[in-house]
């Protein structure tokens, strides 16, 4: 059974249709969990999703520690931080999305590690200071930013990290994406095919100062320069490393000022 938790019953336009589309997306939701950024026998330093899954893992100590999973959708992260040992926790604002991540948990035997509900990301239940790690992959672009960090900060403990892998704006390279034949060309407007919703859109740098607003220790890496180009020659099923992702990685070393052309970052936020 899927646990509803709804502090506001009056869903906004945006919460509207963003479950709206998830409860649909759910319907072909991926049900088998990569566990590679967690086994220790690979490493992807240039690969975000896997930064933060490396992060979080390196953050375990003990089974006691609480994770929330902030936006789970369809489950997957959840199921390899319950892997690692935490117990875990994970919302969503789509009911479908909950309960193709409790029967995911069920599938790889960790439904004892994991606890689901439907929730906004904007007005959390959980109890103040009650977890060591917050981790969302894609969640802070389909969401009212200063409310759900403050959430985020609200239900964190004490010397705890919240890790974000997010888009981001780069205004010489979106100017030239948002252009009308660009636009033809390579669309960008809804489609259940690209996962893009009406609503989402890239965290800008007012987003980034919003969030800075509400954590005094955040640090901000940034990913997908040349990186950019997989969307178009190389295959969406293929699980290898993305040779542009590695060379990216390097150039940014070599050359640290290029690293601001990133379209993508990990967020680390830590609670003073």
């Amino acid at each position: 059974m899927v646990q509803e938790t709804i502090t506001n019953p009056l869903l906004t336009e945006r919460q509207r249709r963003e479950r709206e589309f998830y409860d649909q997306f759910a319907k072909s939701a991926p049900d088998t969990v990569c566990f590679g950024p967690i086994e220790g026998g690979e490493r992807r330093p240039w690969n975000a999703h896997w930064t933060v899954h490396e992060a979080v893992l390196a953050r375990f100590t003990s089974p006691s520690q609480r994770i929330l999973d902030f936006g789970c959708g369809p489950g997957l992260a959840s199921v390899a931080y319950a892997k690692m040992g935490y117990d875990v926790f994970g919302f969503d604002l789509s009911p479908s999305n909950v309960a193709h991540a409790t029967q995911l948990a069920r599938k790889y035997g960790v439904s004892h590690r994991t606890h689901f509900t439907v929730q906004t990301a904007e007005s959390l239940t959980y109890p103040a200071e009650w977890f060591d790690v917050i981790a969302g992959l894609d969640i802070l672009h389909h969401v009212d930013i200063s409310r759900a960090v403050a959430q985020c900060m609200r239900v964190l403990k004490p010397g705890g990290v919240a890790l974000f892998a997010e888009p981001l704006e780069v205004p010489p390279f979106d100017a030239i994406r948002n252009t009308g034949l660009v636009r033809w060309l390579v669309p960008n407007h809804k489609s259940f095919d690209r996962h893009i919703t009406c609503d989402e859109r890239k965290l800008t740098a007012a987003d980034l100062e919003t969030i800075r607003q509400h954590s005094s220790h955040v640090s901000l890496r940034r990913f997908l320069v040349l990186s950019r180009l997989d969307r178009f020659i190389r295959p969406t099923e293929r699980k290898t490393p993305s040779a542009l992702e590695r060379l990216d990685y390097y150039l940014f070393r070599l050359f640290p000022p290029l690293e601001a052309l990133g379209g993508y970052g990990v967020l680390t936020l830590t609670k003073d």
